[in-house]
């Protein structure tokens, strides 16, 4: 079990002015929480960029979970999982509600045979390459892609050729003042890149898999060549979030991106990569505003030039989805330089 905080215990830093007391110390008195505010997003993303959460929680168990999702509700406060801040961008203003992040128990594995039971705060990464080491196969392919369980199950994720779906038997998942539930995979109604759980309250806590035995050693081998692969084709040594939009059906994101002449357009101190059309780059102190720039731009000149309408797969949080759809929806806006 990875090192967590005792059962009751709470670790509250001071809170800033404007920060609401009276439920940052219900949340804190709920065994397994742990509470802090005002915690700079940009620290715990993989694009450095987000301002200040009113709440940083993490929560140990269902049970923890559920209250604290309970109390989000009461106090109409918005709660997003973080998972590991690999999928997302956050406002340069701050979140404010809770920003929850799973650990103790939600980040336990348990093997019986073939089948596999995860905790949704495991990564997808440190999952493969485990369930490979006995010798289970099914998950290699989706050993790069940068999420948790949970993450990856609600957003079906999937990568050369595999997705979630294909090996996820159920699921178990949490909603606030009710009981945890198991759900089978066919309830979630999974697509591509897409299942019934996103824009809800449900929040997956735990998942199972079926897998199949074969040669751990080939499995492994593979997980690092598809991996070498992966990392070869996205930009290194600047932060970034993975790919930006969804591939349209029968083409790729990047693909259309590029035939529009964006590589290397800049907003602010975010890119569009040089090296990977769907991807945006944090090349030097970028603030969310500059991203979302970016998205919107590629966004219209894909739909001007080809007629697709790119749909974000990076998770875009508070106000920044209605943002991004009502600026696609506008006449364009400047032009935006090429980098040099």
């Amino acid at each position: 079990m990875t090192a967590g905080i005792d059962k009751g215990a709470v670790s509250v830093l001071q809170a800033p002015e404007g920060v609401n007391l009276e439920t940052r110390d219900r949340l804190a008195s709920i065994p397994g929480v742990e509470v802090r505010a005002a915690v700079p997003l940009a620290s715990v993303t993989t694009l450095r960029i987000g301002g200040p959460a009113e709440f940083f929680v993490r929560v140990e168990s269902e049970a923890a979970l559920t209250d604290v999702m309970t109390v989000a509700r009461e106090n109409e406060l918005a709660l997003h999982l973080h998972g590991h801040g690999s999928n997302v961008l956050f406002p340069d203003g701050g979140m404010r509600g809770i920003v929850c992040r799973l650990r103790g128990e939600l980040e336990q594995v348990e093997v019986d045979g073939e089948t596999v039971r995860s905790g949704a705060g495991v990564t997808l990464a440190r999952l493969a390459r485990d369930t490979a080491k006995r010798g289970l196969l099914g998950l290699e392919a989706l050993s790069g892609f940068p999420s948790t369980v949970g993450g990856a199950v609600v957003m079906n994720a999937g990568c050369y050729g595999t997705e979630i779906r294909d090996v996820l038997t159920e699921v178990r998942v949490a909603r606030p003042g009710r009981a945890v539930e198991t759900l089978e995979a066919a309830d979630l109604e999974p697509g591509y890149r897409t299942t019934n759980l996103q824009g809800t309250e449900t929040v997956v806590t735990r998942a199972e898999f079926q897998l199949r035995r074969g040669d751990g050693d080939a499995a492994l081998q593979r997980i690092d060549e598809l991996n070498r692969r992966r990392w070869k084709s996205l930009p290194s040594g600047k932060p970034n979030a993975g790919s930006v939009f969804r591939n349209p059906e029968g083409d790729f994101a990047g693909r259309l991106i590029e035939a529009c002449g964006l590589k290397g357009t800049t907003s602010g101190g975010a890119e569009i990569s040089r090296r990977h059309a769907n991807v945006i780059v944090n090349r030097e102190k970028a603030r969310a505003a500059d991203v979302l720039d970016l998205m919107v731009t590629a966004h219209r000149a894909v739909r001007d030039r080809f007629g697709v309408e790119l749909r974000p797969e990076i998770v875009l949080a508070g106000d920044l989805p209605e943002e991004f759809w009502r600026r696609t929806a506008e006449t364009p806006a400047a032009e935006h330089r090429k980098g040099t």
